[in-house]
């Protein structure tokens, strides 16, 4: 039954999305727009399953930008932040693609695609991870979990023992870990990832997994016309971090950026590994202070004029392609 329930609502939401309701109804709505958030692109997702683990097919991302370039008005984040912070105008049913963190895929499958279809994109680069070459550090708990042949594993600093062998414990085990990495930034969190490698007894993945870009690369996308934004240096949440660790991510990643990329950063993107919130009022106001004119969050929705230009909300793409479709079309609608 569950089985029929959920393809019956998967069918009456394709059917309303097909009949255009929703694009009708949102002519109603106050005009607003939508930013999309990829992460990484590969050929099939179980590639990628025991480290990014939030990879999208070739397949469905070449279906969604060919949709985007054929039924909405793609437009740049830059013309976007001066619709919300200016109130200029911009087409209806406007569509931003942006990615995180700077996986190397998004240069090697997702730019062709991007290319073929003239679709602007905005990348957001964790600095610390191209640089080194090294995954962010979640990605390496990922695989660090996935991979070990230890039945077990001790929380630190707490009494519980998670079971490696089931795969709920295992799930539980990492978003315990993710929970405590997120709190942590730059030496501290490395150490941190550093002592869950050893105590597992896994081989650290690095730069030879060749998972991220390299500043060629980045630039590269710079060149071909799109925008290169911030995402800090090492992925921390930076509403869980104190005030000068906060700031030395977000003033440290625009000032490296600037000096590998060789143009203004203008644009940053709060890192959500973990933990809620994603952001305070005082992480907000590092970020105007180190000069970024937008910011995003991982929060759903779309954004309008006279929104808080230093925390835009966007729209996780699904890998499925009709509920993409509903999510997109109902956030037009608000």
């Amino acid at each position: 039954m569950s089985w029929l329930r959920d393809n019956s609502k998967k069918w009456v939401k394709a059917a309303i999305s097909e009949t255009g309701a929703l694009r009708a109804a949102a002519l109603l709505a106050p005009q607003s727009a939508v930013i999309l958030m990829y992460h990484s692109v590969v050929e099939d997702p179980r590639q990628t399953a025991a480290t990014i683990r939030i990879s999208q097919s070739r397949a469905s991302f070449e279906r969604q930008m060919a949709t985007l370039a054929r039924r909405f008005n793609v437009v740049t984040l830059d013309q976007v932040v001066s619709f919300v912070s200016e109130g200029l105008p911009i087409p209806r049913r406007s569509v931003v693609v942006t990615f995180d963190d700077g996986f190397a895929d998004n240069f090697e499958t997702a730019l062709p695609i991007l290319t073929r279809y003239g679709i602007p994109a905005t990348f957001y680069v964790l600095v610390g991870a191209v640089d080194s070459g090294t995954p962010p550090w979640y990605c390496r708990l990922a695989y660090a979990f996935n991979s070990t042949m230890h039945g077990e594993w001790k929380q630190p600093n707490a009494n519980f023992k998670f079971n490696l062998h089931d795969r709920d414990g295992k799930s539980a085990a990492m978003e315990a870990a993710w929970d405590i990495g997120a709190a942590l930034s730059g030496s501290a969190q490395q150490r941190m990832v550093e002592e869950v490698e050893a105590t597992l007894e896994v081989q650290a993945i690095d730069a030879r997994s060749r998972l991220m870009m390299n500043w060629d690369q980045v630039r590269a996308l710079k060149n071909a016309g799109h925008t290169i934004g911030g995402h800090s240096l090492t992925h921390p949440n930076l509403a869980h971090v104190s005030a000068a660790e906060a700031k030395a991510e977000i003033f440290g990643c625009k000032e490296a950026l600037e000096a590998m990329v060789g143009s203004p950063a203008k644009h940053f993107c709060y890192p959500h590994p973990a933990l809620n919130p994603q952001w305070t009022p005082d992480t907000k106001e590092i970020t105007r202070e180190a000069g970024f004119q937008s910011a995003v969050l991982t929060t759903p929705g779309s954004v309008r004029r006279g929104d808080d230009i230093l925390s835009l909300r966007r729209i996780p793409a699904s890998e499925d392609s009709e509920r993409w479709i509903w999510d997109l079309e109902r956030a037009f609608v608000g």
